[in-house]
């Protein structure tokens, strides 16, 4: 009997269908009616890149800024401003029919990059300006007469660290000329560096240091803490490493670092493309390939070897924009001896490399102060024989 219900049904479905009219390819394939409004939407959007090699122009190896401020005046006067998304785009929506949209009206409108707080824009063309006018059956019904230009920035270079109130800072530049850093009253100094090798000399109390620091050219160097300690400074181990966490995965998504990369035995670090969240500091902090590390949900990690190691630098970035200005917090040990101590302000919107200089240490550890996540690229290290 069950079989018997299913049968006329099936006969009725193809009945209706045998009467139905077979359309033709105009039916399927409809043309555009080019002279009329279509009321839909586009973007006008504005490119910012972070310059990485600073020559002004968008090229090969340079890199999306996110969280990054552009201002829109219309022809009213009026402004809006958007942050640029994780591909670098400020967009801003733009359409004749949609009057709750951002660009509505033909006529003049001008763009304006806005720097972060230590960032310069390097292509000369932070004000940029065009005519828009009415198009019918374009997206948006309107067009530009003249799209935006690629903005580049950069960070401005410098030298910073922290000494004892009333030591002497030296930094000597590529160019031999040699400058006494201001120490404020609390210890800090930060000084202008161009790309290059530099020598910087350190003195308090009859205990000289002297440091080699190489200004790459894409952000600025922090130093650790100048040790005041007389004698000479252990040897650097021989053999130099970078890691980028981009040999970990193949596709995006987050690994956890494991034990044994590059040598060394890892806690609580992770690794994830770039884009796999929308924090703005893992775009804005990624150095080399498409991933980059943080300390898993914004608590303490550890790099660690039962062999000694030199930790020499990376470069840290607060992985959130909600986290601006956090605290790291990095701890050298020998054993269970503490050997180095330092702490860096992070912030989201551009990366700052820590040259550690820590030598001869079997423990590192990454923490922030208020447990946000720190985002890591390029460790760099040496390891003995």
């Amino acid at each position: 009997m069950k079989l018997g219900l299913v049968f006329p049904v099936a006969v009725g479905l193809a009945m209706v269908c045998g009467a139905a009219r077979a359309g033709d390819a105009n039916d399927y394939y409809p043309k555009r009616a080019w002279g009329s409004f279509g009321g839909g939407q586009m973007n006008t959007s504005l490119l910012v890149f972070r310059d990485l090699n600073r020559n002004g122009v968008y090229d090969m190896g340079d890199r999306p800024m996110s969280r990054i401020a552009v201002e829109l005046k219309k022809p009213d006067g009026s402004t809006i401003m958007r942050l640029t998304n994780v591909s670098g785009f400020a967009n801003f929506r733009m359409s004749v029919g949609q009057r709750h949209l951002e660009v509505v009206d033909p006529g003049h409108y001008a763009f304006r990059v806005v720097p972060p707080p230590g960032y310069s824009v390097t292509t000369g063309n932070a004000a940029q300006e065009s005519d828009y006018v009415v198009s019918p059956g374009s997206p948006g019904d309107m067009i530009a007469l003249k799209t935006t230009h690629p903005v580049g920035i950069a960070p401005d270079l410098t030298i910073s660290g922290a000494v004892a109130a009333g030591a002497r800072v030296s930094l000597t530049g590529p160019d031999g000329v040699a400058t006494a850093a201001t120490v404020g009253p609390d210890g800090r100094f930060s000084a202008p560096a161009a790309p290059g090798e530099w020598l910087v000399d350190f003195s308090a109390n009859g205990v000289t240091e002297r440091r080699h620091v190489t200004v790459a050219g894409t952000a600025p160097v922090v130093l650790s803490a100048f040790s005041g300690k007389s004698g000479p400074a252990e040897a650097p181990l021989p053999n130099e490493h970078v890691v980028g966490f981009d040999d970990l995965m193949t596709t995006p998504g987050v690994f956890e670092v494991p034990v044994g990369y590059g040598g060394l035995d890892w806690y609580n670090v992770v690794a994830m493309h770039q884009r796999f969240t929308d924090g703005p500091g893992y775009i804005n902090t990624t150095m080399s390939g498409e991933f980059i590390a943080y300390n898993s949900s914004g608590h303490p990690a550890e790099v660690f070897s039962d062999k000694p190691f030199d930790f020499t630098g990376a470069y840290f970035g607060a992985g959130w924009d909600d986290a601006e200005g956090e605290t790291l917090i990095l701890k050298g040990w020998r054993g269970d001896e503490p050997a180095y101590e330092d702490q860096m302000a992070l912030s989201a919107n551009g990366l700052a490399y820590f040259a550690a200089d820590y030598r001869r240490i079997t423990r590192l550890e990454i923490r922030t102060q208020h447990y946000w996540q720190a985002a890591m690229d390029n460790f760099a290290y040496r390891t003995g024989p």
